[in-house]
């Protein structure tokens, strides 16, 4: 069982996105490479690039995303997709470095054709929001029988719907389904983190959060209350840098305290039973309330609450029967001789 399969493990994932692009190839090359250095040191569980082709994206002459043109990027959508295309040849290069440094390597494919690429190096397979639809795309991943993680971001129940349905109908049900809002940053309001055990019921498959919101903190542990197995969360190693990802991506520090957060929430949420724990057990019987003697107690005399005996903490005395029988030890006759301050055990 790998960690995600780990239903006590939630699987965190460092998303790269775009922000290893800045400069040649030999740059672009180094500066992945030190995503993937910052991502293992995190403690996550894997790193996350996206691979795609500008032909394969949008139409011919698509225009400029109103969006991005908020943030300063006034090109042609596909002249930027076009500039953050990863080359495919640096994709082993990635996956081998990522194993050097004992983290799960992960990239997301827009295209049937940039999966072919993508398959052989990784593992898990990631759908992005926008492909939800994108049929031969799910078709092709279903059939690699690999995990899939389909993001949900603008979708409706109806569109998820039509995704399982088809991943399973091409003989894949190894599917594991994020919450996520389409906003970049998304604002807390936006974030809809209750229906993530909504989503679970109605699937009964795993279920994660993909999270674009600023916090480091407050999305990702709200979600593993929720139930959420898996977080997906944009990192970069400044976030001045150009580019589409980074102003609303995480700043190391940042992704090492969200991963701290997240282990200690997993420690949290406990096993989901209700016992007395061992941290518990010294004050239980110290200071718990119990059956204990008031004076002196002879063998056979009458046991009167509040005469002879009471409800009372122990403390390091003998332990007397549970409080929740004081009806049934009223008016009995103890069997044996209690010195002031031990508990009432045995009585007829």
């Amino acid at each position: 069982m790998t960690e995600l399969d780990n239903p006590n493990h939630v699987f965190v994932i460092a998303e790269a996105g775009s922000n290893w692009k800045c400069g040649t190839f030999e740059e672009d090359l180094q500066c992945a490479k030190h995503l993937i250095e910052i991502a293992a040191k995190s403690g996550a569980d894997a790193v996350k690039f996206q691979i795609y082709r500008p032909e394969t994206l949008y139409a011919e002459n698509a225009g400029q995303s109103d969006y991005l043109s908020e943030k300063g990027m006034n090109q042609e959508i596909n002249d930027i997709f076009k500039n953050l295309s990863m080359p495919y040849e640096m994709i082993p290069q990635l996956a081998d470095y990522s194993k050097q440094h004992g983290i799960e390597f992960m990239s997301t494919p827009f295209s049937v054709k940039d999966a072919v690429e993508v398959n052989p190096y990784v593992s898990i397979h990631k759908i992005a929001s926008y492909e939800i639809n994108h049929v031969r795309l799910l078709e092709f991943l279903a059939k690699t029988k690999k995990p899939i993680i389909i993001s949900t971001g603008a979708s409706t129940f109806e569109e998820i719907d039509f995704a399982v349905n088809l991943l399973k109908k091409n003989g894949n049900e190894h599917i594991k389904i994020l919450q996520c809002t389409s906003k970049y940053p998304c604002p807390i309001k936006a974030l809809n983190l209750s229906v993530i055990p909504k989503i679970n019921s109605r699937y009964d498959l795993p279920v994660g959060l993909s999270d674009h919101s600023i916090d480091p903190i407050l999305a990702p542990i709200m979600a593993v209350a929720f139930g959420a197995i898996i977080i997906e969360k944009h990192f970069t190693m400044d976030r001045t840098l150009p580019g589409p990802d980074h102003p609303f991506a995480l700043i190391p520090n940042e992704l090492e305290m969200m991963v701290k957060a997240i282990r200690n929430a997993e420690l949290a949420k406990g096993s989901g039973d209700k016992q007395v724990l061992n941290e518990e057990l010294e004050l239980k019987q110290f200071a718990t309330r119990s059956l204990q003697a008031l004076k002196p107690i002879k063998k056979g005399e009458t046991l009167v609450e509040g005469v002879n005996f009471d409800v009372l903490r122990p403390g390091k005395r003998s332990r007397g029967i549970e409080s929740r029988f004081l009806e049934s030890v009223n008016g009995k006759k103890s069997k044996i001789d209690v010195d002031t301050g031990d508990g009432i055990t045995d009585f007829e």
